[in-house]
């Protein structure tokens, strides 16, 4: 397909089922989510066990990203994504039977592993179903409708909590989703246009696929890794720390979280906006500086007025984000899209494994220390993407 053709009406309707199916699956996981943590300490999980949970969810995203990829070149895009769905739907019903704060960990390893799975037939879905010119807005389609789910769910969620308590209000929001998780299946099923599968790519090795990436790519991968850092050895306290530093409520964290996803999705257009006109790399540059920003002003706030203004820069860290994913997929062989996205998002998700530990070991020691390092980290990776990264020129 060069960048003159349009995509079939079929195809293009299967960018906008995936997305809705996102959308489904997304706001049920919102209810409750980001209040995980605060029911693992509940349950009396100690500080490093919420240090594992971050860096058991890295983990999966290392190991399932690449056989996702390879499963999608093998499946089908839209078969693939209905079996991911299946797999979250029953990492709903394990939330929701776990008798310990052990067992939640099963639920998180079948709810986390459907996202992990699913990345690379999202990525090369879009990218089969649109011309290049057109990829930038598939990945903005997807991205606003995975995130206007945050803007609401987080705060339904903090009020079902409230009104019934932390472990009643976490078990209806688990009933919810596996609802909607049936709903997304059935959805799926009815309205993908499901092609006739040309013959698969050979399966490649990872040392392959690395070969094959261009030098823009892997200094990306560098950037985005030291980004993710950041965020892997903070995010899962920043709940703790509005809670217990701070001493708010999960209402008021549910909103922030809304507030997030809201500045998340009015800040995608101009992103592509800015992209557009001024190329990737700018755009791209202040999504990674978002990325260092927030930790820092999460570390730094001592009452609401900081935390707003935390989430306002997390919110901005997605402004970049359908830039680079555009970027990811023109810089794919295009006989082995799902396996190059699936080994990109392993390799960043391998290296990011210890981060989510460190980030538990040192809130054991003072709640302010993972958000400072945090920050450090994803500046570094700011400079680095600065005066390393350049963007492959458009034809």
């Amino acid at each position: 397909m060069t960048v003159h053709e349009t995509a079939p009406t079929g195809r293009r309707r299967d960018v906008v089922v995936m997305s809705l199916a996102i959308f489904g699956l997304i706001a049920g996981e919102q209810l409750w989510t980001r209040f995980l943590p605060a029911r693992l300490a509940a349950l009396g999980a100690p500080a490093i066990a919420l240090g594992l949970w971050g860096s058991i969810k890295d983990f999966i995203d290392a190991t399932l990203q690449y056989p996702g990829g390879v499963l999608s070149d093998r499946l089908g895009n839209q078969r693939a994504l209905m079996l991911f769905t299946a797999v979250a739907g029953a990492g709903y019903v394990a939330y929701l039977l776990a008798p310990s704060w052990h067992w939640l960990f099963l639920g998180l390893v079948l709810a986390t592993a459907w996202g992990s799975l699913a990345s690379p037939a999202m990525f090369a879905l879009i990218a089969e179903s649109l011309p290049s010119r057109e990829r930038a807005r598939g990945f903005l389609l997807q991205s606003v409708l995975r995130r206007v789910p945050i803007v609401f769910a987080p705060v339904l969620g903090g009020l079902l909590i409230t009104a019934l308590g932390l472990a009643a209000g976490l078990q209806t929001g688990f009933a919810i989703s596996i609802g909607l998780a049936l709903v997304t299946l059935w959805f799926q099923w009815r309205f993908y246009h499901a092609p006739p599968r040309p013959a698969a790519a050979p399966r490649q090795g990872l040392v392959q696929l690395w070969n094959r990436a261009g030098g823009p790519l892997r200094r990306l991968l560098l950037a985005d890794i030291l980004a993710r850092v950041a965020e892997s050895m903070a995010d899962v306290f920043v709940v703790l720390y509005v809670l217990q530093v701070v001493g708010l409520g999960a209402v008021h964290f549910g909103a922030w979280v809304g507030l997030q996803a809201a500045v998340s999705i009015v800040s995608y257009f101009p992103g592509a906006w800015l992209a557009e006109r001024l190329g990737r790399k700018p755009v791209i540059t202040i999504t990674f500086l978002m990325f260092a920003l927030f930790p820092l002003m999460v570390g730094a706030a001592r009452d609401w007025l900081g935390l707003t203004v935390a989430f306002v820069i997390a919110g901005l860290r997605e402004l970049g984000e359908p830039a680079r994913k555009a970027s990811i997929v023109d810089a794919s062989p295009p006989d082995a899209r799902g396996q190059t996205v699936g080994a990109y998002y392993l390799a960043r998700s391998v290296a990011i494994l210890p981060a989510g530990i460190i980030g538990g070991w040192l809130w054991s020691r003072d709640p302010h220390l993972p958000f400072w390092l945090a920050g450090a980290v994803g500046l570094a990776g700011v400079l680095y993407f600065v005066l390393a990264y350049r963007e492959r020129s458009s034809t």
